[in-house]
């Protein structure tokens, strides 16, 4: 069982947080290990918890498939203990 506030697995998952197609911001969560490393490529920019950045969303190939806000959470001060960065981009079916 794990220890409250102590990250148990050694993953770094990503998931839908938001229903599909049901409002305008669509957000992806990523927590683990690499949440901070997956942040900074997907927006080619340091994260930072002290604000809250606008930033294009890039593919490897510096292609922009969105834009919104980088939300960044240092584990353990975060809700699954563990580093976390959320994307806010458009909402929608695409």
């Amino acid at each position: 069982m794990p220890v409250p506030g102590q990250a148990f697995n050694a993953d770094t998952i990503a998931a839908i947080a938001t229903p599909t197609g049901r409002g305008g911001i669509g957000i992806i969560r990523v927590s683990g290990p690499n949440a901070w490393l997956i942040a900074e490529r997907l927006t080619q920019k340091s994260p930072s918890t002290e604000r809250r950045v606008f930033s294009r969303f890039m593919t490897a190939q510096g292609e922009v498939i969105d834009e919104g806000l980088v939300l960044m959470f240092k584990g353990p001060a975060s809700f699954t203990g563990e580093d976390v960065a959320e994307f806010h981009g458009h909402g929608g079916t695409v």
